[in-house]
Protein backbone atom coordinates (compact mmCIF):
# COMPACT_ATOMS: atom_id res chain seq x y z
CA UNK A 1 0.00 0.00 0.00
CA UNK A 2 0.93 2.94 -0.79
CA UNK A 3 0.57 6.36 0.88
CA UNK A 4 -0.62 8.68 -2.05
CA UNK A 5 -3.92 9.10 -0.92
CA UNK A 6 -3.58 10.02 2.53
CA UNK A 7 -5.23 13.29 2.73
CA UNK A 8 -8.52 13.01 2.24
CA UNK A 9 -11.82 14.95 2.82
CA UNK A 10 -13.09 15.36 6.88
CA UNK A 11 -16.21 14.47 6.00
CA UNK A 12 -18.54 14.48 2.63
CA UNK A 13 -21.36 16.16 4.15
CA UNK A 14 -22.08 20.02 3.78
CA UNK A 15 -21.21 21.68 7.00
CA UNK A 16 -24.16 22.06 9.06
CA UNK A 17 -24.69 24.18 12.58
CA UNK A 18 -26.95 23.08 15.52
CA UNK A 19 -29.78 20.97 15.36
CA UNK A 20 -32.57 23.94 16.10
CA UNK A 21 -35.77 23.23 17.93
CA UNK A 22 -38.59 22.36 15.61
CA UNK A 23 -41.97 21.28 14.74
CA UNK A 24 -42.03 17.35 15.57
CA UNK A 25 -43.47 16.83 12.20
CA UNK A 26 -40.05 18.42 10.13
CA UNK A 27 -38.47 16.03 11.84
CA UNK A 28 -40.41 12.84 11.69
CA UNK A 29 -41.93 12.64 7.99
CA UNK A 30 -42.82 9.29 6.48
CA UNK A 31 -40.06 9.80 3.97
CA UNK A 32 -37.37 9.94 7.02
CA UNK A 33 -39.07 6.73 8.70
CA UNK A 34 -38.45 5.02 5.07
CA UNK A 35 -35.41 5.61 5.14
CA UNK A 36 -34.23 4.74 8.27
CA UNK A 37 -36.03 1.43 7.99
CA UNK A 38 -33.63 0.62 4.73
CA UNK A 39 -30.83 1.91 6.44
CA UNK A 40 -31.19 -0.81 9.66
CA UNK A 41 -32.73 -3.66 7.33
CA UNK A 42 -29.15 -3.02 5.02
CA UNK A 43 -27.32 -3.23 8.54
CA UNK A 44 -29.21 -6.82 9.31
CA UNK A 45 -29.19 -7.88 12.93
CA UNK A 46 -31.29 -9.93 15.40
CA UNK A 47 -34.92 -9.19 17.06
CA UNK A 48 -34.68 -7.31 20.60
CA UNK A 49 -36.93 -8.36 23.69
CA UNK A 50 -39.91 -8.23 21.51
CA UNK A 51 -38.55 -11.22 19.24
CA UNK A 52 -39.70 -9.29 16.35
CA UNK A 53 -37.37 -10.05 13.37
CA UNK A 54 -36.54 -7.86 10.25
CA UNK A 55 -38.97 -10.59 8.25
CA UNK A 56 -42.02 -9.71 10.79
CA UNK A 57 -41.30 -6.04 10.65
CA UNK A 58 -41.28 -6.19 6.66
CA UNK A 59 -44.46 -7.92 6.59
CA UNK A 60 -46.64 -5.11 8.62
CA UNK A 61 -44.22 -2.69 7.78
CA UNK A 62 -47.06 0.45 6.78
CA UNK A 63 -48.19 -0.62 10.67
CA UNK A 64 -45.19 -0.76 12.23
CA UNK A 65 -43.67 2.72 10.54
CA UNK A 66 -46.93 5.17 11.39
CA UNK A 67 -47.24 3.55 14.66
CA UNK A 68 -43.61 4.27 15.48
CA UNK A 69 -43.68 8.00 13.78
CA UNK A 70 -47.08 8.91 15.23
CA UNK A 71 -45.44 7.81 19.06
CA UNK A 72 -41.70 9.70 17.88
CA UNK A 73 -44.45 13.15 16.78
CA UNK A 74 -46.39 13.47 19.73
CA UNK A 75 -43.12 12.52 22.55
CA UNK A 76 -45.14 9.14 23.38
CA UNK A 77 -42.31 7.00 22.20
CA UNK A 78 -40.15 4.80 24.62
CA UNK A 79 -37.33 2.78 24.30
CA UNK A 80 -37.93 -0.90 24.91
CA UNK A 81 -35.58 -2.66 27.34
CA UNK A 82 -32.09 -3.69 25.65
CA UNK A 83 -30.75 -7.50 25.81
CA UNK A 84 -27.23 -7.81 26.15
CA UNK A 85 -25.10 -10.00 24.78
CA UNK A 86 -21.54 -11.23 24.43
CA UNK A 87 -19.93 -11.75 20.76
CA UNK A 88 -16.65 -13.51 19.97
CA UNK A 89 -13.86 -10.67 18.85
CA UNK A 90 -12.05 -11.54 15.62
CA UNK A 91 -8.90 -11.60 17.45
CA UNK A 92 -10.36 -13.25 20.75
CA UNK A 93 -12.60 -12.75 23.27
CA UNK A 94 -15.91 -11.37 23.90
CA UNK A 95 -17.62 -8.57 22.95
CA UNK A 96 -20.18 -7.27 25.06
CA UNK A 97 -23.08 -5.92 22.38
CA UNK A 98 -26.71 -4.30 22.82
CA UNK A 99 -29.36 -6.29 21.03
CA UNK A 100 -32.19 -3.32 20.60
CA UNK A 101 -36.11 -3.77 19.33
CA UNK A 102 -36.24 -3.42 15.54
CA UNK A 103 -38.34 -0.51 15.90
CA UNK A 104 -35.93 1.49 18.81
CA UNK A 105 -33.24 0.49 15.94
CA UNK A 106 -35.64 2.31 13.24
CA UNK A 107 -35.89 5.27 15.53
CA UNK A 108 -32.27 5.54 16.72
CA UNK A 109 -31.34 6.09 12.78
CA UNK A 110 -34.27 8.39 12.38
CA UNK A 111 -32.70 10.78 14.95
CA UNK A 112 -28.84 9.48 13.61
CA UNK A 113 -29.97 11.36 10.32
CA UNK A 114 -30.95 14.13 11.50
CA UNK A 115 -28.23 15.41 14.10
CA UNK A 116 -25.19 13.28 12.20
CA UNK A 117 -24.24 16.22 9.78
CA UNK A 118 -24.27 18.68 12.70
CA UNK A 119 -21.52 17.27 14.82
CA UNK A 120 -19.62 15.80 11.53
CA UNK A 121 -19.10 19.38 10.83
CA UNK A 122 -16.92 20.12 14.40
CA UNK A 123 -15.09 16.55 13.76
CA UNK A 124 -11.12 16.77 13.25
CA UNK A 125 -9.17 15.62 10.41
CA UNK A 126 -7.78 12.95 13.29
CA UNK A 127 -10.71 11.13 12.92
CA UNK A 128 -11.69 8.13 10.90
CA UNK A 129 -13.77 5.56 12.30
CA UNK A 130 -17.62 5.21 11.29
CA UNK A 131 -17.57 8.62 9.31
CA UNK A 132 -19.23 9.08 5.89
CA UNK A 133 -16.61 8.27 2.81
CA UNK A 134 -13.74 7.22 5.33
CA UNK A 135 -12.64 4.10 6.55
CA UNK A 136 -10.23 1.88 7.73
CA UNK A 137 -7.91 1.92 4.87
CA UNK A 138 -7.80 6.14 5.08
CA UNK A 139 -6.80 6.11 8.31
CA UNK A 140 -3.99 3.55 7.78
CA UNK A 141 -2.88 5.72 4.82
CA UNK A 142 -2.40 8.59 6.71
CA UNK A 143 -0.48 6.75 8.99
CA UNK A 144 1.93 5.83 6.15
CA UNK A 145 2.26 9.42 5.13
CA UNK A 146 3.55 10.88 8.77
CA UNK A 147 5.81 7.54 8.57
CA UNK A 148 6.39 9.30 5.30
CA UNK A 149 7.70 12.34 6.85
CA UNK A 150 9.97 10.17 9.19
CA UNK A 151 7.61 10.38 12.10
CA UNK A 152 8.59 6.56 12.81
CA UNK A 153 8.22 5.98 16.21
CA UNK A 154 4.61 4.99 17.10
CA UNK A 155 2.03 5.12 20.06
CA UNK A 156 -0.26 2.05 18.94
CA UNK A 157 -2.65 2.72 21.63
CA UNK A 158 -6.45 1.48 22.47
CA UNK A 159 -9.00 2.30 24.85
CA UNK A 160 -10.13 0.82 27.35
CA UNK A 161 -13.67 -0.60 27.16
CA UNK A 162 -14.76 3.19 25.36
CA UNK A 163 -18.27 2.58 24.51
CA UNK A 164 -18.91 1.00 27.96
CA UNK A 165 -17.25 3.65 29.63
CA UNK A 166 -17.96 7.06 28.07
CA UNK A 167 -19.82 8.44 30.99
CA UNK A 168 -23.57 8.91 29.95
CA UNK A 169 -24.04 12.73 31.92
CA UNK A 170 -20.84 14.49 30.71
CA UNK A 171 -21.69 12.55 26.99
CA UNK A 172 -25.57 14.08 26.91
CA UNK A 173 -23.72 18.02 27.96
CA UNK A 174 -22.01 17.32 24.36
CA UNK A 175 -24.70 16.48 22.62
CA UNK A 176 -26.54 19.37 23.91
CA UNK A 177 -24.13 21.80 22.23
CA UNK A 178 -25.02 21.02 19.00
CA UNK A 179 -28.64 19.53 19.67
CA UNK A 180 -30.92 22.23 20.91
CA UNK A 181 -34.05 20.38 20.31
CA UNK A 182 -35.45 18.98 23.82
CA UNK A 183 -37.24 16.37 21.84
CA UNK A 184 -34.27 14.93 20.15
CA UNK A 185 -32.64 15.49 23.48
CA UNK A 186 -34.58 13.42 25.51
CA UNK A 187 -34.77 10.44 22.95
CA UNK A 188 -30.97 10.51 22.91
CA UNK A 189 -30.88 10.44 26.99
CA UNK A 190 -34.06 7.72 27.08
CA UNK A 191 -31.75 4.83 24.61
CA UNK A 192 -28.67 6.16 27.02
CA UNK A 193 -30.64 5.27 29.69
CA UNK A 194 -32.40 2.37 28.76
CA UNK A 195 -32.30 -0.41 30.42
CA UNK A 196 -30.55 -3.59 29.97
CA UNK A 197 -32.33 -6.61 31.03
CA UNK A 198 -29.36 -9.25 31.47
CA UNK A 199 -27.06 -6.99 33.19
CA UNK A 200 -25.71 -8.81 35.83
CA UNK A 201 -22.11 -8.78 34.48
CA UNK A 202 -22.41 -5.37 33.49
CA UNK A 203 -23.73 -2.13 33.40
CA UNK A 204 -27.89 -2.03 34.16
CA UNK A 205 -28.20 0.71 31.87
CA UNK A 206 -27.26 1.13 28.17
CA UNK A 207 -25.22 4.07 28.06
CA UNK A 208 -23.13 4.05 25.01
CA UNK A 209 -22.55 0.48 24.26
CA UNK A 210 -22.20 -1.29 21.46
CA UNK A 211 -25.35 -2.08 19.36
CA UNK A 212 -27.30 1.07 19.58
CA UNK A 213 -27.43 2.70 16.23
CA UNK A 214 -26.09 6.24 17.50
CA UNK A 215 -23.21 4.53 19.69
CA UNK A 216 -20.68 5.51 16.60
CA UNK A 217 -21.32 9.25 16.54
CA UNK A 218 -22.00 9.71 20.02
CA UNK A 219 -18.24 7.73 20.61
CA UNK A 220 -16.93 10.26 18.19
CA UNK A 221 -18.45 13.56 20.01
CA UNK A 222 -16.70 12.10 23.10
CA UNK A 223 -14.01 11.66 21.66
CA UNK A 224 -13.75 14.69 19.84
CA UNK A 225 -12.72 16.33 22.79
CA UNK A 226 -9.69 13.75 23.52
CA UNK A 227 -8.47 14.43 19.79
CA UNK A 228 -9.03 18.18 20.83
CA UNK A 229 -6.15 17.85 23.28
CA UNK A 230 -4.38 16.11 21.24
CA UNK A 231 -3.78 17.75 18.07
CA UNK A 232 -3.50 21.37 20.47
CA UNK A 233 -0.34 19.68 21.53
CA UNK A 234 0.70 19.16 17.59
CA UNK A 235 0.41 15.39 17.38
CA UNK A 236 -0.05 13.08 14.69
CA UNK A 237 -2.57 11.42 15.70
CA UNK A 238 -4.61 9.22 13.82
CA UNK A 239 -8.20 7.39 15.43
CA UNK A 240 -10.29 5.29 14.13
CA UNK A 241 -13.07 4.81 17.32
CA UNK A 242 -11.00 3.30 19.93
CA UNK A 243 -8.10 3.04 18.16
CA UNK A 244 -5.50 5.20 17.99
CA UNK A 245 -1.72 5.42 17.00
CA UNK A 246 0.73 8.68 17.36
CA UNK A 247 3.43 8.87 15.29
CA UNK A 248 6.72 10.92 16.46
CA UNK A 249 9.76 11.22 14.96
CA UNK A 250 12.53 9.95 18.47
CA UNK A 251 11.15 7.53 21.40
CA UNK A 252 10.75 10.44 23.93
CA UNK A 253 8.87 11.58 21.98
CA UNK A 254 6.47 8.66 21.87
CA UNK A 255 6.72 8.56 25.44
CA UNK A 256 5.82 12.10 26.02
CA UNK A 257 2.84 11.68 23.90
CA UNK A 258 1.65 8.83 25.64
CA UNK A 259 1.97 10.41 28.99
CA UNK A 260 -0.43 13.43 27.20
CA UNK A 261 -2.81 10.64 25.50
CA UNK A 262 -3.22 9.24 29.39
CA UNK A 263 -3.88 12.23 30.72
CA UNK A 264 -6.38 13.61 27.86
CA UNK A 265 -8.22 10.55 28.48
CA UNK A 266 -8.02 10.74 32.18
CA UNK A 267 -9.51 14.26 32.07
CA UNK A 268 -12.66 12.65 30.09
CA UNK A 269 -12.89 9.62 32.27
CA UNK A 270 -11.10 6.55 30.26
CA UNK A 271 -7.97 5.26 30.42
CA UNK A 272 -5.81 3.31 27.65
CA UNK A 273 -5.55 -0.48 27.90
CA UNK A 274 -2.55 -1.43 29.56
CA UNK A 275 -2.50 -4.71 27.13
CA UNK A 276 -2.84 -3.77 23.80
CA UNK A 277 -1.37 -0.29 24.30
CA UNK A 278 2.85 -0.03 23.08
CA UNK A 279 5.24 2.29 21.85
CA UNK A 280 7.01 0.46 18.83
CA UNK A 281 8.93 2.14 16.18
CA UNK A 282 8.64 1.02 11.93
CA UNK A 283 11.40 -1.00 12.08
CA UNK A 284 9.80 -3.83 14.12
CA UNK A 285 6.08 -3.54 12.47
CA UNK A 286 2.82 -3.72 14.21
CA UNK A 287 -0.88 -4.80 13.11
CA UNK A 288 -3.47 -1.75 13.23
CA UNK A 289 -7.34 -2.20 11.64
CA UNK A 290 -6.44 -5.00 9.82
CA UNK A 291 -2.83 -4.60 8.30
CA UNK A 292 0.22 -4.81 9.11
CA UNK A 293 3.06 -1.62 8.65
CA UNK A 294 6.42 -2.78 8.43
CA UNK A 295 9.38 -0.40 7.38
CA UNK A 296 8.24 0.57 3.98
CA UNK A 297 5.54 -1.94 3.21
CA UNK A 298 2.07 -2.25 3.82
CA UNK A 299 0.55 -5.78 4.15
CA UNK A 300 -3.46 -6.54 4.14
CA UNK A 301 -3.42 -9.59 7.04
Amino acid sequence: MSAERAIVPISLLQPAGPVRAGAPARFFTPEALQRAWLAVKRAGGGAGVDAVTLAAFAARLVEELGRLREELATGRYRPRPVRRVLVPKANGGLRPLALWALRDRVAQRVVYDIIAPSFEATFLPCSFGYRPGLGAEDAVHQVLAYRDRNLRWVVDGDIQDCFDSIPTDRLMGLVARRVEDTMLQHYVSGWLEAQILNGVDGPAKAGASQGNVLSPLLANVYLHEVDSRLLARKLALVRYADDLVICTQRKADAEAALTATSEALGEWGLRLNAHKTHIVHFDQGFAWLGYFLLREECFRL
